[in-house]
Parts: structure tokens; sequence; C-alpha cells
């Protein structure tokens, strides 16, 4: 299994700084066993992968017009289409989300309550078959999917009902707004959760 994570980008000093979470990495390797990963970067390189991770971080330049953010969107955009003309699992986080959906022309909105642990809903869809109704998760994020695009199937909503996580109806392209890499102790429920997206 080849993963290709695009990571956040911070600029320090004038200079992009890539980073990456060490514990999405760890919670990656619990999941895809003896997988390579790899960070990618602007030099576009055409990697051949088995899936590609949007990671959270950064804000889409919608929303806020800053270098790191624009240089983010470039990798994001570049990886995203190859992702989809070789047929590549994509997952977003948060970010990455964020991202897919406004690609696919949902409505985003700001918010100010989607920081902290809170309830998510699941939709009675085959995707979700064996779920629990309800399970409890974070958010770090200060812009939430209010509506999602034509292409885009919701999974799971907020109790405000925006969208938490989605998939694309015909290519293996998923969203989920919270960072199961995030949590004091990997949840059995994200791993089971991620294992899903194939």
């Amino acid at each position: 299994m080849k993963i290709g994570i695009i990571p956040r980008i911070r600029i320090i000093r004038n200079a992009a700084e890539y980073c990456v979470e060490k514990k999405l990495i760890f919670f990656l390797r619990k999941i895809y066993k003896n997988c390579s990963i790899t960070v990618l970067d602007d030099s576009r390189k055409n990697l051949k992968l088995n899936m590609l991770i949007i990671s959270g971080g950064n804000d889409l330049t919608k929303f806020s017009k800053t270098k790191d953010n624009f240089i983010k969107e470039k990798i994001t955009k570049f990886y995203l289409n190859s992702a989809i003309k070789k047929k590549i699992t994509v997952v977003g986080i948060c970010y990455g989300a964020q991202f897919i959906a406004k690609y696919f022309n949902s409505k985003l909105a700001k918010t100010k309550k989607h920081v902290g642990n809170h309830p998510l809903k699941f939709e009675s869809v085959p995707f979700n078959l064996k779920l629990k109704k309800i399970s409890n998760t974070n958010s770090f994020h200060n812009y939430l999917i209010k509506k999602i695009g034509r292409k885009l199937i919701t999974l799971a909503k907020a109790m405000d009902n925006s969208i938490e996580a989605f998939k694309h109806s015909k290519f293996k392209i998923y969203g989920i707004m919270w960072h199961p890499e995030r949590n004091k102790k990997i949840k059995d429920f994200d791993i089971k959760y991620f294992k899903r997206f194939k």
C-alpha cells in the first residue's frame, strides 16, 4: 500500500514548511500494515499511489488568502485531479474534506461552534451498514459544509445538520470533518470507519 499525504503548509521566515502530524502517520500505519508513506510537495511528481490523504491544517483560499493557503491549494488541486484521473482512493480530513466539498460545488460557511467534542448522526445509507446511529468525535475547524454538492452523498451530520462525512457517488473519494488521529487514544470506531475507505 502506497499512501501520499498532502501536508499542512506553514510559512516560516518566508519559506514554506511541510508538516505532517506524527499521530496521522501512526494512525495510518495502524490500519495499513507495512504501508509506505510519502509527503507530497509542490514538485508535482507523477507518483504511483494507492491512496491520497489530504490532511487537515490551513484554510481554503476562499476564506483566507495567505501564501501558505495558496501553496496548499495548488498542491491539493494537482494531486486530486491526478487521483481522479487514475481512480486512486482519496480521503480528505478536515481541510481535505472542505477542499473536496468545494471542488464538487458544495456550500461552506464560517462557524464558531465546531471546536471540541460533539456527537455525529450517521445517515441510513449502505456505506454505514452496521454502524451505531450516533457516535462522539472531535472537531477543530472554523468552517463547515452547509450543503453538499450533487455528486456527493452525505454519510454523517453534526447536530446542527452540517455535513461531517461524505463520499462521492462514483469515485472512491471520501471526506471526514473530524481528526481520527488527534484523539489521546485511537478509537476502534475510527479504525473501522477508515477501513471502509477502499
